[in-house]
């Protein structure tokens, strides 16, 4: 028994995630010309059943355009509500860049790397309930600001590198 226990705890420890639930930053949210609601998002399970490839889904992402894309964990145990935001990114729509190729770089270069270990983390331990978010965008100027706010004002546990250095500061301290 104790040594369930004792598995079961380290587990659970390798599993935890810090969220900042600090309503001043969210209210600094300005970008109010775009309608980021959740509904406007198109979401789909990100890897198969057996987490060694992507979700036949990936493949109808935009390979188009730019926008912002979110990854989540999904727990159904209650649907809708035990959804937990992870990490926040954004796919400028270039040449050599477009939505559907930047969510799947994540796969392809960091879930077996040690380069991004938050990330390498969130295919370790979620890689069965991992699922994505995306909000196909034209502006890449509205791309960048908007994702700079996310990343600012959420603090998601799997972004690490925030752009506003007295939020970095401050979490830095504690």
């Amino acid at each position: 028994m104790i040594s369930s226990a004792f598995d079961l705890g380290e587990k659970l420890n390798n599993q935890s995630v810090n969220y900042y639930l600090h309503s001043p930053l969210w209210n600094r949210f300005n970008f109010s010309h775009i309608d980021i609601s959740f509904t406007n998002w198109q979401k789909s399970k990100y890897l198969n059943i057996t987490a060694d490839d992507f979700d036949p889904a990936i493949n109808s992402i935009p390979n188009d355009s730019g926008g912002l894309y979110l990854f989540y964990v999904k727990c159904n145990i209650i649907t809708g509500i035990t959804e937990f935001p992870f990490y926040i990114g954004r796919a400028q729509y270039t040449e050599n860049q477009n939505l559907r190729k930047r969510v799947k770089e994540y796969f392809q270069k960091y879930s077996r790397s040690d380069e991004r270990p938050k990330i390498t983390k969130m295919f370790k331990y979620w890689a069965l309930d991992l699922h994505l978010a995306y909000l196909p965008l034209d502006n890449n100027s509205n791309i960048v600001d908007l994702e700079k706010q996310l990343i600012n004002y959420l603090l998601l546990p799997m972004n690490d590198e925030i752009p506003d250095q007295e939020i970095k500061q401050a979490i830095k301290a504690f």
